[in-house]
């Protein structure tokens, strides 16, 4: 019994060889299964970072151009408050001027003259009673110094408007913004691999019907140039900014004398009717208008006059000014101009002006090329590639090398490749509010929409700088 066992001794061994060698062979397609597996995941995480990346550049060129139009705008708005002072200015020296006329007729050294303004209100009354010859002299200065410093500003306005066209012209640069656009993905994605090989991102650009196209230049293609004929849009912002300015959209007022007239068929109230106004007229010109007239009832003439009176305008001030490029100059028929041409028509045939041509008109701007879009969406994808070389496998960099028989696995790369693809959308929504703090006035209409009290929604352009980005399905 014994020396049977001797002889049946080391016997598992050879089992065991056969088990040892088995189970390093699951280790080894473990090892490689696990490798490969980590690779790909750290590949599509980097592929996310490098799509999040590159939507968050293209927001903020988006934002970017918003804030650039805002400025060009609030650049419009002050010249039509420029042109307004240069108005109101030239308005304020004429009025004075002409006070220096009607002093001796309230001191009733004319009759005649005294006669048509004893019914002016108490203000004119007053007015008339204290002015003296240094006071009206300041006002004409004063009245000329503004229209001189309004005039000034114009240049510095158009070198501003200059330096944000150059900035957006160098944006939409497609060889600038493309290579810097390739540049962040690119070194979004060495910093995610840094001293672990080399991975190359490719772009797949804007994608139109769900099929991406090779091109990096996102920007041009979602947006484009407006210039010419097609800044109708620019214009419309402009004129609503500017009117948000009291002073700009209208500077009238109207003051009635205390005791009104007798005529025969009624009581009649002579008055002084001060009306102004900005506009923009066409698509590059400014133009203000500045009237005040005392408008007197007189009894009318002829044989039966004493019947009835009729009323007669007499002017007191004007004052007008243009800005528009040279040659430029736009048919003023239409023009409101707050009531001045309507309300004061002697005083304001009487008015001349002269014109800013350094003023270039209306910039050109960029905004979405599809203006009709509800819910504009710029979508792209990008691509990042690694060779099997370079992953932690078999394969690639690892210490366990393969055999062509044995776990070979360059089979799990297409062309000696991993690749994984990534998309993302830039979409445009203003962020909510605290609805709790309506009274600080933060609450917007796309809150009140999403709240259900309002079914509106701010739809995106690049006049408001609400752009953001998210990550989204890659494209089939």
């Amino acid at each position: 019994m014994y020396r049977g066992s001797q002889h049946q001794r080391g016997q598992a061994l050879i089992y065991g060889i056969f088990v040892l060698i088995g189970g390093l062979t699951a280790l080894h397609f473990l090892f490689n299964t696990g490798q490969l597996s980590s690779e790909k995941t750290k590949l599509v995480n980097t592929a996310d970072a490098v799509a999040y990346s590159a939507g968050v550049m293209q927001a903020r060129a988006l934002n970017f151009d918003a804030y650039n139009n805002r400025a060009l705008v609030a650049n419009e708005v002050l010249v039509a408050q420029m042109v307004s002072l240069s108005s109101w200015g030239q308005y304020v020296t004429t009025h004075s001027n002409k006070l220096l006329l009607v002093l001796p007729s309230c001191l009733n050294i004319d009759t005649a003259v005294v006669s048509a303004f004893v019914d002016f209100d108490l203000i004119y009354g007053s007015f008339c009673l204290l002015a003296a010859n240094f006071a009206i002299n300041v006002l004409s200065d004063a009245g000329a110094a503004v229209t001189n410093a309004a005039a000034g500003m114009i240049p510095l306005i158009e070198a501003s408007k200059t330096a944000i066209r150059t900035a957006q012209t160098l944006l939409h640069a497609p060889v600038y913004f493309q290579a810097a656009s390739l540049r962040v993905m690119q070194d979004v994605a060495d910093r995610n691999y840094a001293g672990d090989g080399a991975v190359t991102v490719a772009s797949l650009g804007p994608t139109s019907s769900g099929n991406p196209s090779s091109s990096l230049d996102l920007l041009n293609g979602f947006t484009r140039r407006y210039a010419d004929a097609d800044r109708t849009r620019f214009a419309e912002v402009a004129r609503i900014a500017a009117s948000s300015d009291s002073f700009v959209r209208q500077r009238n007022w109207t003051s009635n004398a205390v005791v009104p007239q007798f005529c025969l068929d009624s009581l009649r109230t002579n008055s002084v009717r001060r009306r102004g106004g900005t506009e923009l007229i066409g698509l590059d010109e400014w133009k203000a208008e500045d009237t005040e007239s005392f408008w007197a009832w007189r009894k009318s003439r002829g044989f039966l006059g004493f019947l009835s009176c009729d009323q007669r305008e007499t002017p007191i001030g004007v004052g007008m000014q243009q800005a528009y490029p040279d040659g430029m100059d736009q048919d003023e028929s239409g023009a409101w101009l707050g009531g001045s041409r309507s309300t004061n028509p002697a005083a304001s045939g009487s008015a001349t002006s002269t014109a800013w041509n350094g003023y270039t008109g209306l910039p050109s701007f960029y905004d979405l090329s599809d203006l009709t879009a509800a819910d504009p969406v710029m979508k792209f994808s990008v691509r990042l590639t690694r060779n099997a070389a370079s992953t932690r496998t078999s394969d690639g960099s690892s210490a366990i090398t393969a055999t062509p028989r044995l776990n070979n696995f360059s089979n799990n790369f297409a062309n000696g490749v991993m690749t994984a693809t990534a998309s993302g959308e830039v979409f445009f929504e203003r962020p909510l509010t605290d609805p709790g703090n309506v009274a600080g006035g933060n609450f917007n209409q796309y809150a009140e929409a999403v709240l259900g009290s309002v079914s509106r929604r701010e739809i995106g352009s690049l006049f408001n700088p609400y752009w953001q980005v998210r990550l989204a399905l890659a494209a089939p």
